[in-house]
């Protein structure tokens, strides 16, 4: 049975689960519930993590009812017998006694037959993996003969800091720009030690990971490096990543699969894996991602999603009395949602007064009613608050955007009206203070790098919907807020078009989020439903856009500061000027 850790974090979950080793059970058993973090990962992802060795000796033991760990203080009696580590990031690690690793919490004994068996199935492996290396190498050779290595490392070097975490392993060797105590890429200099080394310095683990980090970009951008995150990276894999990329893509857009598919070059498969992703995008199918934060995994993941399913049909009751109460605006019941939300903006733009506040309202009205459908404890959507500042200056696109800072941003948070009488204030104003960074730091991200300052930190936006799960082991503020699970539909999303203002196109500039402190799971019917809510969001905007165009004066909203949420303006949203 798992043991509760909510508000506590990843060191304190594993202090619990080694303080709890039974050495009187057997080895798989003990062994399963360090890897799988007591029942918190999966076991197929969290066996990734493992190199094809560890695996190999987990598979042996799996069922084996006569092996037992001992204790790490007992020596161990022969040259097979193996330590058994767990890294501050959860990896679990069995590794031979010459050989550093974290300090060792069990030892299991392997008989020599047993270590045998493993190095037999271990081989097979090995050899397809030199081959596949062999590969990648020889690009690399290629760009040292051009003379373009170096740069192409340093192209590495942007990537990796344009994605909130990289943890990816390479055999026992960690590579890593993460909040998880390890950050060996930047930080750590590895990378700008590879780029001022000759080639035939890299151990084989720092060549793969430059090769691959290259194909995994061009397939989609540094997102892909976290299909990754939490997992070995091997030659063989990543081919096998691509491939198992270009067959989904293929079933989602009825893309014949070509004979010769196995068999071309990786380059070639990721070129291809980025165009079919494109047209996935444009058809009844939609990406998304499970964000499994024990290890910061974010595995894509394809659904049939029909496009009348990712749109509100009926306009939500919520929204409809508060434009008949508030605005005077009688919207037929059967309206559909996205039309009803762009009348009612359009209402909000000719009444005269704070238009602002109006959208404000019209906002929280749809965050209360996405809190509600989906069950959440809270839910939030956040944007920048003068839409005006996102269009280009005149010979300068990036000019406004770059002088916004964070309180130019908002984020309305609403609880749960289940929750609306609890002390919620700091936390919500906590919470949205992160979402206001978060969109600040996205920002940037929708331009070509040439025209961002090297000075100017940015993230690349979202853009694929998501669920995330123990989001409450790492990230110090998802600890203080409790995000047990996490739901997020970013907008514009990737099958409508950018939000366009004045020219400059947006992804990732508005958002529905909610969140469950405890309980169930978010699910792909939920994910569906966030999407629709987003699609309410999304057309808030452009009517905002689209008026601002035309000559309407674009508001800008003030509400959801400080004062809002110290004096409990989210509590208001449940009176009945709002329902």
């Amino acid at each position: 049975m798992t043991t509760d850790t909510t508000g506590s974090g990843m060191a304190d979950l594993l202090a619990d689960l080694h303080t709890r080793i039974s050495f009187d059970q057997p080895a798989y058993v003990e062994l399963t519930r360090l890897l799988t973090l007591d029942g918190r990962v999966q076991f197929r992802h969290a066996v990734a993590a493992l190199t094809e060795f560890e695996r190999a000796v987990l598979h042996r033991t799996l069922g084996d009812e006569t092996l037992r760990l001992r204790r790490p203080d007992s020596s161990p009696s022969a040259p097979t017998d193996l330590l058994i580590g767990q890294s501050a990031q959860g990896r679990l690690t069995l590794r031979h006694p010459d050989t550093s690793g974290p300090a060792a919490l069990a030892v299991l004994p392997l008989p020599d037959a047993v270590a045998e068996e493993i190095t037999e199935e271990v081989l097979g492996w090995q050899l397809a993996e030199c081959a596949e290396q062999a590969r990648l190498d020889a690009l690399l050779g290629r760009w040292q003969a051009a003379g373009v290595l170096p740069e192409r490392v340093r192209q590495v070097a942007d990537w990796v800091d344009r994605v909130e975490t990289v943890l990816i392993y390479i055999g026992d060797q960690v590579f890593s720009r993460s909040d998880a105590k390890t950050n060996t890429l930047l930080r750590d200099g590895l990378l700008d030690r590879l780029a001022n080394t000759p080639l035939d310095a890299w151990n084989s683990a720092e060549r793969l990971f430059v090769a691959a980090a290259h194909l995994l970009f061009t397939a989609g951008r540094s997102i892909r490096f976290e299909e990754f995150n939490g997992r070995q990276l091997s030659a063989t894999g990543l081919r096998d990543w691509l491939l198992d990329r270009w067959r989904r893509y293929a079933h989602a857009t009825g893309t014949p699969l070509p004979d010769d598919l196995v068999a071309r070059p990786a380059p070639t498969l990721a070129e291809e894996v980025a165009a079919l992703a494109r047209e996935v995008d444009r058809s009844d199918w939609i990406r998304f991602r499970r964000i499994r934060a024990t290890a910061f995994s974010k595995h894509e993941a394809l659904a049939e999603l029909h496009r009348p399913d990712r749109t509100q049909q009926f306009l939500p009751e919520q929204v409809r009395r508060f434009a008949h109460r508030a605005l005077g605006v009688a919207l037929d019941a059967g309206l559909p949602g996205e039309k009803g939300v762009a009348r009612t903006t359009e209402a909000i733009l000719r009444q005269p007064g704070d238009a602002g506040a109006g959208l404000a309202h019209l906002l929280a009205v749809i965050v209360h009613s996405a809190v509600v459908e989906l069950d959440a404890d809270y839910a939030m959507s956040s944007a920048v608050r003068d839409p005006n500042r996102l269009a280009p200056a005149p010979q300068d696109p990036l000019r406004e955007v770059l002088r916004l800072r964070k309180p130019d941003f908002f984020c309305c948070v609403l609880p749960h009206p289940r929750l609306a009488e609890h002390d919620l204030g700091r936390m919500l104003w906590l919470v949205a203070q992160r979402m206001q960074y978060n969109r600040w730091h996205f920002a940037p991200g929708n331009f070509d790098r040439t025209d961002v300052p090297r000075q100017r930190h940015y993230f690349f936006p979202p853009t694929l919907p998501d669920l995330a799960e123990f989001s409450d082991l790492w990230h110090g503020g998802h600890v203080a807020a409790r995000v047990r699970y996490a739901i997020r539909a970013p907008g514009a999303p990737l099958w409508r078009e950018p939000l366009s203002v004045g020219g400059n196109e947006f992804r990732g500039c508005f958002d529905i989020r909610a969140v469950r402190m405890h309980g169930r799971p978010f699910d792909r019917a939920d994910l569906a439903t966030a999407i629709r809510y987003s699609g309410l969001v999304d057309a808030l905007w452009r009517t905002v856009v689209r008026c601002a165009a035309d000559g309407v004066v674009a508001p800008v909203v003030t509400t959801f500061d400080r004062a809002w949420y110290e004096r409990r303006g989210w509590a208001e949203v449940s009176g009945p000027r709002w329902t």
